[in-house]
C-alpha cells in the first residue's frame, strides 16, 4: 500500500562543521539546538494512522580527557518521545546521526532536538553540520 506523505518541515541551522558555537550543558540542563513541526490534519483520513519520521545529524566538539557522553532527546508537545546517549573516547569531533519515528495525534506537533553533556569537568559545542527534518506519512 502506498504512503502519503502528509507534511514535511525541516531545520538547516548550519549544513557546515565550524558554522555554530553552541555550548552544550552539563546535565539536568539541556538545550534546544533546533525545532521542526508537521501538521496532521484531522480532515485527512490517512492522517489518523500517521507516522512522524524525525532526523537529525549533528557534529559536536569535545574539550576535555576520558570518556566523554552526551544525551540527545526529541521531544513533542513537551514530553520525551526520545533519548539516545553517545560516548566518545577517541576523537575530539564526531558527528551524531538521529533517527526514530512518532505516532502522533491529529493537529499541529511540535519536535524539539535537545542534547546535554553527562560527564562533569568537560566541555561540548555543537559546531555543526546541525540539520532536524521531520516527515509525516499517512496510509
Amino acid at each position: 500500500m502506498a504512503k502519503e506523505i502528509l507534511d514535511y518541515s525541516s531545520n538547516v541551522v548550519t549544513p557546515i562543521t565550524g558554522g555554530v558555537n553552541i555550548p552544550v550543558p552539563i546535565f539536568p540542563a539541556g538545550v534546544e539546538i533546533a525545532a521542526a513541526s508537521v501538521f496532521l490534519n484531522p480532515s485527512n483520513p490517512a492522517a489518523v494512522n500517521n507516522r512522524v519520521e524525525l532526523q537529525a545529524s549533528i557534529g559536536l566538539r569535545f574539550v576535555g580527557a576520558g570518556n566523554i557522553r552526551v544525551l540527545v532527546r526529541i521531544w513533542r508537545a513537551g514530553q520525551e518521545i526520545y533519548y539516545g546517549l553517545e560516548s566518545n573516547v577517541f576523537d575530539n569531533n564526531i558527528m551524531i546521526n538521529v533517527s526514530t519515528v512518532d505516532a502522533a495525534p491529529l493537529g499541529l506537533q511540535n519536535y524539539q532536538l535537545i542534547i546535554e553533556n553527562q560527564t562533569p569537568a568537560t566541555t561540548a559545542f555543537v559546531t555543526g553540520p546541525l540539520v532536524f527534518t521531520a516527515t509525516a506519512y499517512g496510509q
